[in-house]
This record gives C-alpha cells, sequence and structure tokens, in this order.
C-alpha cells in the first residue's frame, strides 16, 4: 500500500489544548482520549493509503476525511505530542494494516465523532465453491493478524483455530480436496487482511455457516460406527499436529482402537460423506474434543 501525501495529510497540529471532545457514545472505542485518537488517526490513515489506487476525487475525499478525523479526535493536543512525534505516532500504522480490521473501527470512529456515514464494508464472494475458503482466510487474518503471510507457517497453525478449520472443510468439499482447500485458502489470505473488515467479514462468514461458531457444542452420533467415523475424520486431521491438538488425536486414536468398534461403512468409504458430516457437527477441534470424552 502507498502512503503517499501522509506528511501533508496529518500536518494539522495547530489544535487548541485543553479541549474535550470526548464522544457521547463511544462506540466501543477506548475511553482514554489519547488511546481513542490514536486509534481513529491510523484506521483514517490505513484507509487513506488503501485508496492510493483510486481516481483523484476518491483520494482526496479519505484524505480530508482523516484531516477530519484528527481535528474531531484533537490528536494532537490528546496525545501531547509535538508535531514531529505526533506524525510519527499516528503513522506508525504496520500493526493496524496487519491486524486487518481498521475500516470496522473506521467507522465506530466516524459514528462516535458524527463524521458521516459508515464506509461500505467489503462482501464475501457469492460463489459458493469460493466463499469458504474466502472464510477460512478471514478466520485465519482474525486469530493470526500479526502480519505473518507465510503459508506454510499459516497452513500448520489453520486447523488449531475453530473457525478456520471449519471453513476450511467446508472448502475441501468443493472439488478437489483439502489439498486444493489449502491453496484456495491461501489464495484469500491478502484479500482478507487488506480488506480492513476481517471483524465483519467474521460475522457474515458465521452468520453463512452458523455452526461455525467457535463455541458450537458438538453432540456426537448415537450410534457408534457412526460416531467413530467422524472421530477418525477428525483424527486424521490432527494427528500429525505437534502441540495439544496432535496429542490428544493420538490420545483418541488409541481410544477408538481400544474400543474395537467398526466405523459406518458407507461414511467410512465416502470422504464427502464424512465433510457433510464434519459439517453438520460443527468445529473439527470441538468434534475432536467430544470424541475425547466419548471413548474411554
Amino acid at each position: 500500500m502507498r502512503y503517499g501525501g501522509m506528511t501533508a495529510l496529518v500536518a494539522v497540529s495547530m489544535l487548541l489544548a485543553g479541549c474535550d471532545n470526548t464522544p457521547a457514545d463511544l462506540h466501543g472505542l477506548p475511553k482514554d482520549a489519547a488511546e481513542r485518537a490514536t486509534l481513529c488517526g491510523r484506521a483514517a490513515l490505513a484507509y487513506t493509503a488503501a485508496g492510493g489506487d483510486k481516481d483523484a476525487a476518491e483520494q482526496k475525499r479519505r484524505q480530508e476525511l482523516l484531516q477530519k478525523m484528527v481535528n474531531a479526535t484533537d490528536f494532537f493536543s490528546a496525545t501531547g505530542l509535538d508535531d514531529a512525534k505526533g506524525k510519527a505516532l499516528l503513522g506508525d500504522i504496520q500493526a493496524t494494516l496487519a491486524g486487518g480490521n481498521w475500516l470496522a473501527t473506521l467507522n465506530n470512529c466516524k459514528a462516535a465523532y458524527a463524521l458521516g456515514d459508515a464506509e461500505p464494508l467489503p462482501k464475501l464472494p457469492e460463489d459458493p465453491k469460493t466463499k469458504p475458503a474466502a472464510c477460512a482466510a478471514v478466520a485465519v487474518a482474525s486469530a493470526f493478524g500479526d502480519g505473518n503471510v507465510d503459508i506454510a507457517a499459516i497452513q500448520k497453525k489453520v486447523l488449531t483455530n475453530p473457525q478456520s478449520s471449519y471453513f476450511l472443510i467446508a472448502a475441501a468439499g468443493q472439488d478437489g480436496g483439502l489439498a486444493a482447500a489449502q491453496n484456495a485458502m491461501a489464495s484469500q489470505i491478502q484479500w482478507a487482511i487488506s480488506s480492513g473488515a476481517v471483524g465483519p467479514l467474521t460475522e457474515a462468514c458465521v452468520k453463512d455457516y452458523p455452526k461455525a461458531a467457535a463455541n458450537t457444542a458438538v453432540t456426537l452420533p448415537a450410534d457408534d460406527g457412526q460416531a467413530v467415523a467422524a472421530c477418525s475424520f477428525s483424527v486424521g486431521l490432527f494427528r500429525e499436529l505437534t502441540g495439544a491438538e496432535g496429542d490428544t488425536a493420538k490420545a483418541v486414536q488409541k481410544k477408538l482402537e481400544a474400543a474395537k468398534v467398526i466405523p459406518d461403512v458407507e461414511l467410512a468409504t465416502s470422504p464427502k460423506k464424512l465433510i457433510a458430516q464434519a459439517l453438520n457437527l460443527g468445529p473439527p477441534a470441538n468434534v475432536l474434543k467430544a470424541c475425547d470424552a466419548r471413548f474411554k
């Protein structure tokens, strides 16, 4: 992203000291004036930077919004910084961009300070084959929003997050299986982060896939054969991982072997039916916990 014109945009330090511009409704923003001003200013600057490829009129509108935000929050007075240090604090937006949620913050700030209508939020892809992969990428961006877009590292982590793992399974239900789903998810991660709307997109994903909610309680099928099929599927996802999930998967695998229950043949021999069952049950990590509790 480009930051062209940032110095000129934030050179608005001619503000009166001691003003109290605390909104009546903070819209979830920090109570501390300096923290709030910094958060809102950085969100507005990120929005300005993201408009580098827009036409001149839109770039100008975003630049004006940035200046309005700095004025409305009394940024320099609130932070107590001089012009140079204030600009440096405001311009340090790498963490803001990496977090991928600055557009939602900007809209909260606009609402709090009565700076006009909310900026439009990006929407999920309508293509049913693309949407679950996009949601998996959004969940990854939300859980691991540290700016790390190393695909190999992310793929190792994605299964440990209830939401991203659920969406990954949903994507695997499309043509190509799990490997194709991982590639599709990886191709969407940069879009998810640069959207600036990870929070609202997460809400949209969970609305479209209610069982993806991280706190979804999993009830295994009463039939032992169907339950074993579901548990074996989850074990296969986690047993190669290091850490708690991998240890639990290995423990569940031993329990299943000790139980000597034959998996439901119709399920066990159909990857698509196993995926459909997994999506009906809930996040794979939660399924694994239910399996650990079911089999002794």
